[in-house]
């Protein structure tokens, strides 16, 4: 079957013309109502990263705080482990300069003959100087032989010894140097 178009030239092409610009109209709304609803999306999406995001910079932060708290705890219990370890320290070298003394007293009266006796000890660091009398020579060299078999004193030198008088009597003055074993 033939189609024959009655119509008028000019009103077919205004009827097509109008059909195709509401076929137009029609696609640009779909379009805009499309694009609205896909940027609408993508602006839900972008908000919705944006909130997630500023979550974890709290969490972050929070996290940073605990952390710079704990360092802070750290840094306190190492200053007080040095205070400790000096303590300690000094509490040892106490100790260790207390039995010094100690030992050279025992050590020197311990060796000590009984004509001979002992006027001053003084200490510098390690080494000590002492000052004593005797009746005779001989013994002054008892004293040294003896002193130095002892296993706590060291480098023991007879510095001086002279004949004098005290009272009316002679008596030999005698001066050693000598240091503590360590």
């Amino acid at each position: 079957m033939i189609k024959i178009n009655l119509l008028p030239y000019q009103k077919a092409s205004k009827v097509k013309r109008k059909q195709a610009f509401e076929a137009q109209i029609l696609l640009a709304i779909l379009v805009f109502v499309g694009l609205t609803a896909g940027l609408g999306f993508f602006w839900l999406a972008l908000n919705d990263s944006i909130d997630n995001q500023r979550t974890t910079r709290d969490q972050v932060k929070v996290q940073l705080e605990d952390l710079k708290k704990k360092v802070k705890e750290v840094e306190d219990i190492e200053e007080r482990k040095k205070l400790v370890e000096q303590k300690i320290a000094i509490i040892t070298q106490l100790k260790k300069n207390q039995q010094g003394p100690v030992r050279v007293l025992d050590e020197l009266s311990s060796h000590l003959p009984s004509r001979v006796w002992l006027v001053s000890l003084s200490q510098t660091s390690n080494a000590f100087d002492l000052d004593g009398r005797a009746v005779t020579n001989f013994e002054i060299v008892d004293y040294f032989n003896k002193l130095k078999t002892s296993p706590f004193i060291s480098d023991l030198e007879l510095v001086e010894s002279r004949q004098g008088a005290e009272g009316g009597l002679t008596i030999y003055q005698f001066k050693m140097k000598f240091k503590l074993k360590t």
